[in-house]
C-alpha cells in the first residue's frame, strides 16, 4: 500500500491534528509524567538559569522548567503548533509563571533569550528535516559548556503502546503498514543510538551520553477509554486518517486488542525511550 503524501511539519501541527493534541494535552502530560521527571533529573536545572524547551507543545514542560529555575531564571519554549502554543499561554497565565512561548522552528530561527545555560526536549527533536544542521543551530543557542538533554523513542517494535493498536488494525488493511522509516522525520527517527551519536558529534556536541528508559505508559482506565485516546492522537489515529479506515470498525479492533492488557489499574503498555545528554 502506497504511503500518502506527507504535509510539512508546520502544516501538520497546525491542522486538526494540532487542535486534537491540544484537547488531549492534560491527559498526555499525565501519561508522560515519569519520563518528564527523568529528563529533568538528567538536566539538573539550577536557580537562575536560562533554559530552552525545544518542541514545547502546550507548555507543560516549559512551566516545569520555570518552577525549577525560579524567578531569576528565564525559560523559553519554541514550537510550530499554534493550537498547542495557545493552550500553553493560557496555562502560563493561570500559573502565574513567567515564560516565553515562541512560534518558531528551533532548527532555523533565532531564539530570543539566547545564549541559554541548558536546552531540553520531550519528544520534540525527531522531526527535523536536517538533524545535523538543526543540532548545530541549537548548540549555537547555548553558552559554551551548556547542557542538552532530550528524550526520544527507541524502536517501534519495542514500543507496545504504539505497536499494539496498529497491529489490531491489520485485518482492515489491504497490505501491512510499512515500518517507520528511520531516515525520515517522525516519532521513531532516532531509534538508533548510533545515529544519534553520529548526528550530535557531527554538529559539534561533546560528551554524548545515551541511556535507556523503559516503563509502562498508562493509556486509559479501561480498554474503551484507552482506545478512545489512541484513536484521537498518535500513530493509530494517523494510520486511520491516512488510509481512510472506518473509525467505528477500527475502534472495535483496538478495544479488543487493548482488553488483553487491561487489569485493575487500567491499560498500560510498554514504552521504550532514549534519554540523551550532551555538552555544547
Amino acid at each position: 500500500m502506497a504511503e500518502p503524501d506527507r504535509p510539512t511539519q508546520r502544516e501538520y501541527w497546525n491542522s486538526k491534528v494540532g487542535e486534537e493534541w491540544a484537547r488531549q494535552a492534560d491527559r498526555t502530560d499525565k501519561m508522560f509524567a515519569a519520563l518528564t521527571q527523568a529528563v529533568f533529573d538528567a538536566l539538573d536545572l539550577q536557580p537562575g538559569e536560562g533554559v530552552l524547551d525545544i518542541g514545547c507543545g502546550a507548555g507543560e514542560t516549559t512551566l516545569a522548567a520555570a518552577r525549577r529555575v525560579g524567578g531569576n531564571g528565564h525559560v523559553v519554549g519554541v514550537d510550530l503548533s499554534q493550537p498547542l502554543l495557545a493552550l500553553g499561554r493560557r496555562r502560563a497565565q493561570q500559573s502565574g509563571l513567567a515564560i516565553d512561548l515562541v512560534e518558531a522552528d528551533a532548527a532555523a530561527a533565532a531564539i530570543p533569550g539566547a545564549p541559554f545555560d541548558a536546552a531540553f526536549s520531550r519528544f520534540g527533536v525527531m522531526f527535523f528535516d536536517d538533524p545535523a544542521a538543526a543540532f548545530a543551530r541549537i548548540r549555537q543557542h547555548l553558552r559554551p559548556g551548556g547542557r542538552l538533554v532530550f528524550a526520544c523513542w527507541r524502536t517501534f517494535a519495542e514500543n507496545a503502546w504504539s505497536r499494539a493498536p496498529l497491529d489490531a488494525l491489520s485485518p482492515m488493511l489491504k497490505a501491512p503498514l510499512p515500518p517507520p522509516d528511520q531516515n525520515l522525520p517522525g516519532p521513531f527517527a532516532f531509534a538508533d543510538a548510533g545515529k544519534i551519536r553520529t548526528i550530535l558529534e557531527a554538529s559539534g556536541w561533546r560528551g554524548v551520553s545515551i541511556e535507556r528508559w523503559d516503563a509502562p505508559l498508562r493509556l486509559g482506565a479501561d480498554a474503551e477509554d484507552a482506545a478512545a485516546y489512541v484513536l484521537r492522537i498518535g500513530p493509530s489515529a494517523r494510520a486511520i486518517a491516512d488510509h481512510g479506515l472506518d473509525a467505528a470498525a477500527a475502534k472495535q479492533l483496538i478495544v479488543a486488542r487493548l482488553a488483553d492488557a487491561q487489569d485493575a489499574a487500567g491499560v498500560s503498555l510498554a514504552a521504550a525511550c532514549w534519554i540523551v545528554r550532551a555538552t555544547a
